[in-house]
């Protein structure tokens, strides 16, 4: 009996840790960048080449008033070695499909921290 109320309660935790909540493609404001949102996954291209910038997992942290705020988990290369960071991602919905994205954390380019934003709106 324990066993099974162990394996309930971890699949509901399973569960409650996907990054549901915004789904589909958006172009940034500028209409240089495009995210998607897809599953638990955030994948970030420039919006003409359709070329890979970043590709991040979802672990949703808070959800409330219209503000999903994510733990985001990027795996790349640097130096030949595989190196891992996470930053925090905020998505504020702002009208009827735009949304402000907002990104904190040590980028992967340079060596300090940065905060960006962007304005979102679904690809038409």
């Amino acid at each position: 009996m324990k066993k099974l109320l162990f394996a309930f309660l971890l699949l509901l935790s399973a569960a409650g840790a996907r990054a549901e909540g915004i789904q589909g493609r958006f172009l940034s404001q500028s209409g240089e960048l495009m995210f998607e949102f897809k599953g638990d996954s955030l994948y970030i291209d420039i919006a003409q080449s359709r070329r890979n910038v970043s590709a991040f997992k979802l672990v949703k942290n808070r959800e409330g008033e219209g503000t999903i705020t994510y733990n985001a988990f990027e795996t790349y290369l640097s130096g030949g070695q595989v190196t891992y960071r996470e930053v925090l991602i905020r998505v504020t919905r702002e009208d009827e499909g735009a949304y402000l994205l907002e990104y904190f954390g040590k980028d992967k380019d340079r060596d300090y921290n940065s905060n960006e934003r962007y304005t979102i709106r679904r690809e038409e």
